[in-house]
C-alpha cells in the first residue's frame, strides 16, 4: 500500500473533510481528467488508468503534498494539493479540483481552500502560497480571491492549437497570499477563530 506524509491527517472544514487518496479514488480522478470542461481549466493528471495507479504506488515527492475533498457525510468530489514547495523560499503552488459538477458554486471550493492553506501554514514552514488561473476561469477567481489571493502579475500561453494549426493564446494569472493575510480571512469566514489563528 502506497503511504504518504499526510496518510494519517485527516482536515475537517466547514462543508468538507479533507483526506489521504486512496486507491479506490483513483477511477474518479481519470474520469475527471477525461471531462473536457475540468480538464480546460485544471490540466491533465494523467493519461490513463494505468499512470494514476503508477502515480499512486510511488513514493510522494518531498515537494508536494495531496489530499482529497469529500464531503462530510464521505462523498468523495475533488482533489487539493501543494506542490512545487521550495523550502528555501518558504513558498509552494495551490491546485484544487472539485470534479463533481453538482457541488460547484455551493462555496465547496471556498472551504476547502481555506482548510488546506491553513493547514499548510501551520504545518510547515511556507510563508506565501501562490497559483495560477486561467483568466477566462471566472468561477474560480471569484473563489480564491473570496479567500484572499490576490493578483500579481499575468502570464500568456498556448494550452491548445485550434483546427487550423494557429496556437490558441490564453492567459494566466497569477495570485499569491500570505500567512497573515490567510489569518485575517479566516478570521472573517469564521468568527472566533482567531484565538487560535496561525502566525
Amino acid at each position: 500500500m502506497r503511504r504518504t506524509r499526510n496518510s494519517d491527517v485527516e482536515l475537517t472544514g466547514t462543508m468538507v473533510r479533507l483526506r489521504a487518496v486512496t486507491e479506490h479514488d483513483l477511477a474518479k480522478l481519470v474520469e475527471w481528467d477525461e471531462d473536457e470542461e475540468i480538464s480546460r481549466w485544471a490540466g491533465k493528471k494523467f493519461t490513463c488508468r494505468a499512470e494514476a495507479r503508477e502515480w499512486y504506488l510511488e513514493k510522494p515527492p518531498a515537494n508536494k503534498r495531496t489530499f482529497a475533498v469529500e464531503t462530510l457525510d464521505g462523498k468523495f468530489i475533488g482533489e487539493v494539493e501543494i506542490l512545487n514547495i521550495s523550502w528555501r523560499l518558504h513558498t509552494g503552488e495551490l491546485r484544487v479540483v472539485i470534479g463533481e459538477k453538482e457541488y460547484w458554486n455551493q462555496g465547496i471550493g471556498t472551504d476547502t481552500v481555506l482548510t488546506f492553506a491553513r493547514w499548510v501554514f501551520e504545518t510547515y514552514s511556507i510563508e506565501t502560497i501562490y497559483l495560477r488561473v486561467e483568466k477566462e476561469n471566472f468561477r474560480a477567481r471569484r473563489c480564491y480571491a473570496k479567500v484572499g489571493f490576490k493578483p500579481i502579475g499575468r502570464l500568456r500561453f498556448s494550452p491548445e492549437r485550434n483546427v487550423s494549426g494557429v496556437g490558441v493564446s490564453a492567459q494566466l494569472i497569477l495570485m499569491k497570499i500570505t500567512k497573515n493575510e490567510l489569518c485575517t480571512e479566516l478570521f472573517d469566514y469564521c468568527p472566533g477563530v482567531k484565538s487560535s489563528c496561525i502566525g
